[in-house]
């Protein structure tokens, strides 16, 4: 029974980790649902169950930091369908706090036994760091737009692809795997930006050209 419990998580995984990766950016609602899930369950792994990532809470049977996770990306889809103004800026705020949690994972250990602070200490810190690393991914997404939500789709793209596969960090291989899904998420979204600005730029030659010719009939006219 757990073979197949994880099998299924492993399958959901990494088929929401390639939809990320290369249809992220065009789909916002079901963009911030993934992105709200996987990093709600890992706040909650390291934070309150201890473990190091959203995955293990399934191992430890903790099915109420489960049912929060999956409540969280519930709220994140709903938010990105009806406000999709806001949702940017939630995507680049989770990105934010996401990227900055795996430094704190990193440094965490340094924060309490080099430091020699306590882990309330640590905690705190860490919390800390969530919320100025999402205030800064909120703003990065506000500022470049398009360009910023590619990058940090295709970073949620392959950490997910990574996890449901469960690759040895340290392996060579899978750094091959790394790049190459990173410049294929890359390579397949910004083609399609491209493709959408160049739809786009017709209309808008357009819409400057009636305003040139209204503005010399006007001249026109005023001059009669």
């Amino acid at each position: 029974m757990e073979f197949v419990s994880n099998l299924i998580w492993a399958i959901v995984i990494v088929g929401l980790g390639f939809y990320t990766l290369l249809f992220g950016r065009k789909v916002l609602w079901a963009t911030l649902g993934v992105m709200a899930l996987i990093a709600t369950a890992r706040v909650l792994a390291i934070f309150i169950a201890g473990v190091d990532s959203g995955r293990q809470l399934i191992d430890l049977g903790a099915w109420d930091l489960v049912g929060i996770a999956f409540a969280a990306g519930a709220l994140g889809v709903i938010l990105g369908k009806f406000k999709p103004g806001i949702a940017v800026s939630v995507i680049g705020f989770i990105a934010g706090a996401d990227i900055t949690l795996w430094f704190y994972e990193i440094s965490s250990h340094l924060i309490v036994e080099v430091a020699r602070l306590s882990e309330q200490v640590a905690l705190g810190i860490g919390l800390l760091s969530l919320l100025l690393g999402g205030l800064l991914g909120a703003w990065l997404v506000r500022k470049y737009g398009g360009e910023i939500i590619i990058i940090v789709t295709m970073l949620v793209g392959v950490q997910l692809i990574l996890d449901g596969f469960q690759l040895d960090s340290k392996s060579s291989l899978t750094a091959i795997m790394i790049i190459t899904l990173a410049l294929v998420g890359v390579l397949v979204q910004y083609a399609d930006y491209l493709r959408e600005m160049e739809s786009k730029a017709p209309l808008i030659g357009t819409q400057q050209a009636d305003s040139t010719l209204d503005f010399f009939q006007s001249l026109e006219l005023d001059e009669g």
